[in-house]
């Protein structure tokens, strides 16, 4: 064989080209099988999930509704017109117009909405949990391969390392329960994570310019902030660092003055496509409610212990302050002996870049902080709100763990080469082994959310009762909590309304008449008088028995 310049044969090149061709193609067959798994296991929790959390029915009502949801008074309902608020009737698919403006009147920015509402369109007709989780599922399949991305970035290209990240990643209860969760979050993490990988890939490949991440940052800010408000905080952390690492490091104002005019920019056309977004952040409810809850200092532990309280439990299976321990004294371990040494590589080196890592630590941090001064105190529930930094954190806290076990063999090996290796090995397969078995015993624990399985119960038994008459007496504070039992009442062919506030008699024949009503009665002070008002308008319903409960609410059968 001939030999090249560099004094090599020809086909030995060839030999090293076709290995390593093979061996990226494994990596790749590998990521797309743990992706695919990912997705089954994701469908089988959907598959279990038999209910709905009331932000959810609002997600389909708020995307669909044609007239609105109105409860009368002493009157009936078809099913059919209740159903229609939270379906895509045939002719009304494709109305963004329409959806942009029920959601100014909330205090949500309309893109998740968007989406939701083209899969509804393209099934018109039809209520689906599927619809709502088919689209989270094509967001977690984006957010697998931007994580996917980061890590391959943070790690300097460590494949193995990456892959035990998305398989500790996508296995864990709480990013299951999130794309089971139908809101805007799982969407909001694509381009929290977009924002993530743009500005990681920025400072690792010295690459700031307008093609590669300028205008693809504008479209993750513009998009961003029109999925839900929090990806600002995210962003101005983020921002925050980046800026100073560019005036640090590069020391070019013209680069700083259009990375910040790009962001402006973007915010800017965002606000002007939506403008209901100002009276949102500043005037709205949340927007005036979260402002006071963040500037309240007396609340910060409070709320920062019950959020990390919520982090610990459910992302880290209970682990995190062990971690955070082991983190530290193997830090020590290494600081003590560079300095004995005069070693100057940075801590982890060559497992993570410190740069990246630390921006991504900010950024994280700020956003934490922040989201757990504003967001609702809502038990497990609000883990929703901390749902688009989940991923970074577990990345996180796996490279810093990973890279400074190697980096503390590398420091105190010595030249035991043969050993060291052999103990690195080991030591790395038993670290992340310790992440994945948290993984599996959350899941065994039944730690995923938003499943609701005891309402299948609920349904079943509106199924079977679908033609008996049906009462829903509702508070006339709260009329809208009759959408908490909308599954249900969708099952039944027609619907009384009937206010608590009112005790006049049910005149109604149907009513009146019956052997068998069925009565959904929310549960406030006046309900034990309307209860009794009923048996009074038919005293042929000599008694009566409590078959279910569903929030605020309780499912009585009369007889």
């Amino acid at each position: 064989m001939e030999k090249n310049g560099n004094g090599r044969e020809d086909g030995d090149i060839c030999g090293i080209k076709a290995v390593n061709h093979g061996k990226k193609r494994l990596w790749l067959a590998a990521f797309l099988g743990l992706l695919c798994l990912q997705v089954l296991l994701l469908i089988y929790y959907g598959n279990r999930k038999a209910g709905f959390h009331e932000d959810e029915y609002y997600s389909y009502y708020s995307t669909n509704r044609t007239a609105g949801l109105f409860e009368p008074d002493r009157e009936w309902e078809d099913r059919e017109l209740f159903r229609n608020e939270f379906v895509v009737l045939p002719g009304e698919g494709f109305r963004y117009r329409q959806v942009s403006l029920v959601q100014s009147w909330d205090v949500h920015p309309p893109f998740f909405y968007f989406i939701l509402h083209t899969a509804c369109s393209l099934f018109p007709g039809v209520f689906s949990k599927w619809l709502g989780i088919g689209v989270n599922i094509i967001a977690f399949c984006i957010n697998f391969l931007l994580l996917s991305w980061l890590s391959y970035m943070v790690t300097k290209k460590n494949k193995w390392l990456t892959f035990a990240v998305m398989a500790v990643y996508g296995y864990n209860a709480v990013i299951i329960s999130g794309v089971m969760f139908i809101r805007m979050y799982e969407w909001l993490t694509v381009f929290v994570m977009l924002c993530a990988c743009l500005h990681v890939r920025a400072v690792m490949k010295r690459d700031m310019g307008w093609k590669k991440f300028l205008l693809p940052l504008m479209a993750a800010n513009y998009f961003g902030f029109l999925t839900q408000y929090y990806y600002i905080i995210f962003l101005v952390f983020m921002a925050a660092g980046f800026g100073l690492w560019m005036l640090w490091k590069e020391r070019n104002l013209k680069k700083c003055i259009a990375y910040g005019t790009a962001c402006g920019c973007s915010l800017m056309l965002a606000v002007v496509s939506y403008p209901a977004c100002l009276s949102h952040i500043f005037r709205g409810y949340r927007g005036t409610g979260a402002a006071s809850e963040f500037l309240n200092a007396e609340n910060t532990a409070g709320r920062l212990g019950f959020f990390g309280g919520l982090v610990n439990e459910y992302l880290f299976s209970g682990g995190l302050w062990f971690w955070m321990l082991l983190i530290a004294v193997l830090a020590c371990a290494v600081i003590l002996k560079r300095r004995k040494t005069g070693d100057r590589k940075t801590i982890c080196s060559p497992y993570a870049e410190m740069t990246p890592y630390v921006l991504l630590l900010t950024a994280s941090c700020g956003y934490f902080f922040t989201v757990s001064k504003t967001a609702l105190l809502l038990y497990e529930t609000s883990n929703r709100y901390q749902l688009p930094i989940y991923g970074v954190l577990l990345l996180l806290v796996m490279t810093a763990v990973y890279g400074l076990w190697n980096r503390l063999l590398d420091v105190w090996g010595g030249n035991w080469k043969k050993g060291k290796e052999r103990i690195r090995r080991i030591g790395s397969i038993f670290l992340i082994l310790f992440f994945f078995i948290g993984d599996i015993y959350e899941l065994a624990a039944g730690k995923v959310i938003f499943l609701y399985e005891e309402d299948r119960l609920n349904v079943e038994y509106a199924r079977e009762n679908q033609h008996v008459p049906v009462i829903v007496l509702y508070n006339d504070a709260t009329p809208y909590h009759v959408w908490w039992c909308a599954q249900e009442l969708m099952q039944y062919d027609r619907i009384y309304f009937a206010s608590q506030g009112n005790p006049e008699k049910i005149e109604d024949e149907i009513i009146c008449g019956s052997r068998k009503v069925i009565v959904y009665a929310a549960d406030y002070d006046t309900q034990e008088e309307s209860l009794r008002m009923i048996q009074e308008s038919n005293p042929a319903l000599k008694m009566h028995r409590l078959v279910g409960q569903k929030g605020l609410w309780s499912v009585y059968e009369f007889e």
